[in-house]
């Protein structure tokens, strides 16, 4: 029987979204492919791609500090990231479609490590440049996202390709977990890294899992790609796209600085909802769109976008403003500040591992429900459980109702929504922080001894709060898609998952 099948396999030429559930081999040619080992090379770029959304939070103060740069600034070595890693993960999906998902994963890896080694070498290259230091920085960090940008959504398409259908749920719960992973343990890693040696560790330490990411990648992972899907790209709505993120990041992170009133930032409102119109218009009559936007029609996948982009906001926001809370407000080292943070890291850990275990008795909307609870009203332990519960979750109830066709555009669409999140919730909470500092400035230098702390607590004590706010909004949306979700039937399941399964 085994011979059979697997003579069988080799006769069987390899396509995109063909797999054979009965086995956990499948043939490309001659040549066998391991799911799981594949999923291992996948997931060493995946993992560096979230980590460094995070890993830069502990190291915000010393790079603050040793690069002379107020925090408004600062904040854009973040946001660079976050906004050109959001801004072309369709885009490079839809690449890796058209030319091959291992080529794209490879190309990825290659940019991120230069991005990587470009970040720790900005203080030289403005040394050399007489350019400030900075602005190297922010453009080494936007290459790094571009890199990012790959790394994400190619991996989720690899692993719907080689994964047989029934053990894709437990393959996406090991991505959403080490997902979870990155993201709690970022600031943990770099505040080892900052306080050992100092900010440049925090790029330097991706160069090593790089190279065994491509060396993994190059040895395992099968090379993939989609003939039907055509080579047009959707220049304007990529560049309306664009546009609408870039000016709504800017208005909202320079609103402060330059006036809520202002003429320039109420030009930028203007111009995200203009862009965003014409998004729509030109997505609505792109023969290939691309964002196709009847995938909105599916309530698990607009709910959950939904979700994800407010779980962005509170996750991202509020481990920065937390750092900044235990470094300016208590006087932690940025060591004592990451240590601080573990509680959060191992109770993501643990309950990512607890989800992977529990994914088939208990269904992914009930696991964002309670992810998006504890997010909510958790601190240390609680909030940690929540972001491995809905790292584990969210993915899967995005694509859960997703046509196979269009899985590459849904994953590519459930990230941005994620990364628009992510860099939201830096730029909003920074705002509200400084909005909130300036406000009781006077006061705290006023106040003498330990009052003097009181208005800067308070400070940090609101910008939280609005935190949670947006986790509880982001709770009512995963209550509402466990109320109104529903499975496919099996009339509705997509061709090839009815052949392979």
């Amino acid at each position: 029987m085994g011979m059979a099948m697997q003579q069988t396999k080799q006769s069987t030429p390899f396509r995109s979204g063909a797999t054979h559930a009965s086995s956990s081999v499948l043939m490309v040619g001659a040549k066998p492919v391991k799911p799981w080992l594949v999923l291992t090379a996948v997931l060493f770029g995946f993992f560096m791609a979230v980590l460094d959304m995070t890993i830069m939070n502990i190291a915000i103060p010393s790079i603050q500090t040793g690069l002379k740069a107020d925090l408004l600034s600062t904040s854009w070595v973040l946001n660079a990231y976050n906004l050109m890693y959001a801004v072309l993960l369709i885009t490079v999906g839809r690449f890796a479609d058209q030319y091959g998902r291992k080529r794209l994963l490879l190309i990825a890896m290659i940019l991120f490590s230069l991005g990587s080694l470009g970040c720790a070498l900005a203080q030289a290259c403005g040394r050399i440049s007489g350019a400030p230091a900075m602005s190297w920085l922010i453009s080494f960090r936007a290459l790094q996202g571009i890199g990012a940008a790959g790394l994400t959504p190619v991996s989720l398409a690899i692993m719907m390709v080689v994964f047989p259908r029934q053990k894709r749920g437990a393959a996406i719960g090991v991505w959403g977990a080490v997902g979870g992973m990155g993201a709690a343990f970022g600031p943990i890693i770099g505040g080892f890294l900052v306080q050992t040696f100092d900010w440049r560790w925090i790029f330097l330490v991706n160069l090593p899992i790089c190279a065994v990411g491509i060396v993994l990648t190059l040895l395992f992972v099968p090379e993939t790609r989609d003939p039907s899907v055509s080579r047009h790209i959707d220049v304007p709505g990529l560049l309306t796209l664009t546009m609408a993120i870039f000016c709504l990041v800017l208005a909202i992170i320079e609103g402060n600085e330059w006036g809520w009133s202002s003429v320039p930032i109420l030009s930028l409102f203007g111009a995200a909802v203009g862009s965003v119109i014409l998004f729509v218009m030109v997505e609505v009559w792109q023969r290939e769109p691309i964002v196709d936007l009847s995938l909105f029609k599916a309530w698990s996948f607009t709910g959950t976008n939904i979700t994800v982009l407010l779980f962005g906001i509170a996750l991202q926001g509020a481990t920065l403003i937390a750092v900044l809370y235990f470094t300016n407000a208590l006087g932690y080292s940025q060591l004592h500040a990451a240590y601080a943070l573990i509680p959060i890291a191992l109770a993501s850990f643990v309950a990512s591992l607890l989800a992977g275990k529990l994914s088939s008795k208990v269904t992914p909307s009930m696991m964002c429900l309670a992810g998006m609870a504890l997010v909510a009203i958790g601190l240390g332990l609680l909030m940690g459980g929540g972001i491995g519960l809905a790292f584990q979750s969210l993915p899967i109830l995005s694509l859960s109702q997703v046509p196979h066709a269009k899985l590459g555009v849904g994953s590519g669409v459930f990230n941005t929504f994620r990364l628009i999140g992510s860099v939201l919730g830096v730029a909003i909470l920074v705002s509200v922080l400084t909005g909130q500092l300036h406000t009781n400035l006077e006061q705290a230098y006023r106040t003498a001894g330990a009052l003097a702390h009181a208005p800067v607590i308070d400070a940090f004590r609101t910008t939280w709060l609005f935190a949670a706010f947006c986790a509880v909004i982001g709770f009512v949306s995963a209550l509402l898609i466990s109320v109104m979700h529903r499975p496919l039937t099996r009339k509705e399941t997509p061709a090839d998952e009815t052949e392979n399964a």
